[in-house]
């Protein structure tokens, strides 16, 4: 019994350790921009339809009709915007599939909301099957590859910046990172429970 009792103690000392890195390391890359000029920007999904509230940058503060765009998804396409008016790139792949909760399409609204914000549509690739960060980047990557796009910034919120990351370098690709630092919706559990535990996850499941 007591060399059980050791045992899992290790082993739990261990594991809080890891996580405990993994906190500090989320943390820390959360706040990294690393952008260079590239062959196009990778904005990763975001649920599409949102409550009844509206905060984001592109509508007053207040309540308005349900449903509206969810303003964590405006705000990625913002930064996408941005990055795109001042030459970083001259295209943007929209990655998202339909989200279960509303039953819309990620990047098909994601190339909405982005038209609107004055992006040409043929500037707009569109990737509208995956349904995790991963798969945001691995089909991404085949759309790249088929275009002759082999450079990419990739634009998440900041506590997703880590991950984003950890999946391009598994996938070989030539990227750079600009997290969306205005986003209204990475919050302290992002940064210290789900991100630390999603990539021990990937790191399990060989997505890392």
């Amino acid at each position: 019994m007591k060399k059980i009792i050791v045992t899992l103690s290790v082993v739990a000392a261990v594991f809080l350790l890891i996580y405990a890195s993994l906190v500090i390391y989320v943390l820390h890359i959360s706040k990294q921009d690393t952008k260079v000029k590239s062959a196009t920007i990778v904005v990763l999904g975001e649920k599409a339809i949102s409550g009844t509230s509206c905060f984001g940058p592109r509508c007053q503060q207040g309540f308005v009709e349900n449903p509206h765009y969810n303003v964590c998804l405006e705000s990625r396409i913002n930064q996408a915007v941005y990055l795109y008016k001042n030459h970083y790139a001259p295209k943007i792949l929209m990655s998202g599939g339909t989200d279960a909760g509303d039953m819309v399409s990620e990047a098909s609204t994601m190339k909405i909301i982005a038209e609107k914000d004055g992006i040409p549509a043929a500037d707009i690739l569109v990737e509208n099957k995956s349904t995790s960060t991963y798969q945001n980047l691995a089909y991404s990557q085949k759309i790249l590859n088929k275009t002759g796009l082999h450079s990419a910034i990739i634009v998440t919120d900041p506590a997703t910046n880590a991950r984003a990351g950890l999946v391009a370098s598994h996938l070989h690709y030539s990227y750079s990172l600009s997290p969306d630092m205005n986003s209204p919706c990475s919050h302290s559990f992002n940064y210290i429970l789900t991100e630390p535990l999603a990539i021990i996850d990937y790191y399990l499941s060989g997505k890392i």
